[in-house]
């Protein structure tokens, strides 16, 4: 029920939150803002331990560019973490760390230093000190190199480095030093910060040191570390903020760690007293501290107490609701077994390994089934990383080859985005992210259409400057004439691209108009008849009454009939271009039909798409029938080719009819 009900607060949160973005995004103070409120949302999360939400906000505010991916990386690996999901976490962190190592910006080495301190952390409790010494070490010089060493970030690097050296059995005295560097560092913190937070991490790192030295059976600097962590749990008392039931857990914990390192010092008397004053405590009554005693009481080779110390243990498991995991059987139930076996109650001993041996397979077959649900969805999580580092590539080589394009398309493209508002910019950007295809095509056509009129150009240009060359008049005229058409045949390109700009950043044309439309057809018949010079038959044939007015939008009309008629001659070679009007129902129909080429039926429906032309070979770009179709959409209509006209080409407008 609670989950239910955070996700549509969530949701409300991030669209807040993206409405913020979107309406300051030129502001730096409103974008600071904007980063502290997704920080604090991610932090009232951890502080809630609602790891779920911490998952699912970061994802969020990192799309929303509030986060930056290391700190991105940084949460989501800890809310894995704490779902006992360590792969995953593992991964994130990984990455994480990748993407800050090399930066100085003081937030980036705050998650640097944060990221390092808790995947070597997750390490070393795996048992991989190599791992985690190599994960440690460059980040502790590098937080030195950069003066950022005086974080609780740093000391636990330092405390996770010490711990690693010891289990390798590396130099005494350099582990030491390290121990001694860190225990100095969080004196110096509390006194700075004498909160009860810099009390508990400091207790946290000393326990850490404490019962390194208790596993490897140094109890002599054991009793050192457990010594000052009794002081620092006496300075946490008295804070303000303190919480008691913290400080006697960590009393109970300074007494069983010191009756086992009394007991391993053979201070046995010492070891007892510690031990039953640890009795006192609650912690001891819990299925931890039952296992902690018994880790003691076989130590001292007292028995048959830690046998007895044991023997509620199931109802202590069922009672806080512990699995039976794997980790649990090998620390505690087989601790238990030993206990009762050195005991000498060999019954309870053949009881309990039957209870180890019931438990046991559902324990392995759990633990390999959430190994490989975790392996399945950290596979999955890494299949979706390298796709967007493939996507992040792309777009990079897109841009690439983008800005080696001529300067002429450098200059079109900014004429483009000039006549465009703030609302056709986004939807710009959106379509920048088509296929590889329409990327290719979009380049190849450019450079094509720009570059061969420009070449012409150029090179009759440079004739007829030259003074060498002797002209004739009539040749003059006729570099001339070329150039004019060139130079028109770029204007013409330039006027596409921006039409086809203008079309798809509008919505719907204005229909305010009381159009005479075999008035309009006959203007374009006109107006076609300068290209054509007599070359074909040009007419109109309308059905419609005299004085027939339709609602709508004249110039778009004749726009349309003027790329259609244009496709028409050059298409035709010979024959006749006609324009048929007519009402069918409540539509009205235009249609423009020629006894060209024609176009075959499999390629009807591609020669509207952008840049598409069945003659590769005929000047054009492939944009005229795209530009002629969205305008006719715009108009409330469609543009179509009749299939079944296999005279030529017979291209269909068809309008609404508004009464």
């Amino acid at each position: 029920m609670k989950r239910n009900l955070l996700t549509p607060a969530i949701s409300i949160a991030v669209v807040c939150l993206l409405l913020m973005s979107l309406a300051g995004c030129h502001n730096d103070a409103s974008f600071k803002k904007r980063c502290d409120d997704a920080e604090r949302m991610v932090y009232f999360a951890y502080l809630d331990k609602d790891y779920n939400r911490i998952l699912e906000l970061t994802d969020s505010v990192e799309k929303l560019g509030l986060f930056s991916e290391g700190k991105a990386d940084y949460w989501m690996g800890y809310a894995y973490d704490r779902m006992m999901q360590k792969r995953m976490a593992e991964l994130y962190w990984k990455r994480g760390l990748t993407a800050v190592e090399n930066s100085t910006g003081d937030d980036n080495i705050s998650v640097y230093a944060g990221i390092a301190h808790r995947l070597a952390g997750l390490k070393y409790l795996w048992g991989e000190y190599e791992e985690a010494l190599k994960i440690a070490q460059p980040a502790i010089d590098r937080l030195e190199k950069l003066g950022c060493d005086t974080t609780s970030e740093y000391t636990n690097l330092l405390i996770y480095a010490g711990c690693c050296q010891s289990r390798h059995g590396l130099s005494e005295q350099a582990t030491n030093n390290i121990f001694n560097r860190a225990y100095d560092l969080h004196l110096d913190f509390i006194k700075r910060h004498p909160y009860a937070t810099s009390y508990r991490d400091a207790i946290v790192g000393v326990i850490s040191i404490s019962y390194n030295y208790i596993e490897i059976h140094d109890y002599e600097k054991a009793l050192i570390w457990l010594d000052r962590m009794s002081e620092l749990i006496r300075g946490y008392e008295p804070v303000k903020d303190a919480r008691p039931d913290y400080a006697e857990k960590q009393w109970a914990r300074y007494y069983i760690y010191r009756a086992i390192t009394l007991e391993g010092l053979h201070r046995s008397e010492e070891a007892a007293e510690c031990y039953h004053t640890f009795l006192k405590t609650g912690m001891s009554r819990t299925p931890e501290g039952k296992n902690l005693g018994g880790t003691y009481l076989g130590v001292a080779g007292r028995w048959q107490e830690a046998a007895d110390n044991f023997k509620n243990l199931k109802e202590l498991i069922k009672e806080y609701k512990v699995d039976y995991t794997l980790e649990m059987i090998q620390k505690v139930m087989l601790k238990k077994y030993e206990a009762n076996r050195n005991a000498g109650r060999l019954d309870s001993a053949k009881a309990i390994s039957v209870d180890i041996i019931e438990h046991l397979d559902s324990a392995i077959n759990v633990s390999r089934h959430a190994d490989a649900v975790e392996q399945e969805a950290v596979h999955q999580k890494e299949l979706e990383m390298a796709a967007e580092r493939e996507k992040i590539l792309h777009t990079r080589q897109a841009w690439r080859i983008m800005a080696l394009i001529i300067l002429i398309l450098i200059m079109l493209i900014y004429i483009v985005l000039r006549h465009r508002s703030q609302a056709r910019l986004a939807k710009a950007l959106e379509r920048a992210k088509e296929s590889d295809r329409m990327k290719t095509a979009f380049v190849q056509h450019i450079s094509h259409e720009i570059r061969t009129p420009l070449n012409i150009i150029t090179g009759f240009a440079q004739v007829v400057s030259n003074p060498d060359y002797d002209l004739s008049v009539e040749d003059r005229n006729r570099i001339m004439a070329d150039i004019s058409h060139n130079t028109t045949e770029i204007t013409n390109f330039v006027n596409e691209l921006l039409e086809l700009s203008e079309s798809e950043s509008q919505s719907m044309y204005q229909l305010n108009d009381e159009v005479d439309v075999t008035a309009v057809c006959q203007e374009a018949i006109d107006a076609s008849e300068a290209t054509n010079q007599g070359r074909l038959a040009l007419s109109v044939n309308s059905e419609l009454p005299d004085g027939y007015r339709l609602k709508s939008n004249a110039a778009a009309i004749r726009k349309i009939l003027d790329r259609l008629m244009s496709n028409a001659l050059k298409f035709t070679d010979k024959g006749r271009v006609t324009i048929y009007i007519k009402t069918v129902d409540s539509q009205l129909e235009i249609a423009v039909e020629d006894t060209g080429k024609g176009i075959p039926r499999d390629q009807q429906e591609r020669v509207f798409e952008r840049f598409y032309k069945v003659d590769s070979f005929v000047q054009g770009i492939g944009l005229g029938l795209t530009v002629a179709r969205r305008s006719a959409q715009l108009l409330g209509g469609t543009l179509t080719i009749d299939p079944n006209y296999t005279a030529g080409a017979r291209f269909v407008i068809s309008l609404p009819v508004t009464i």
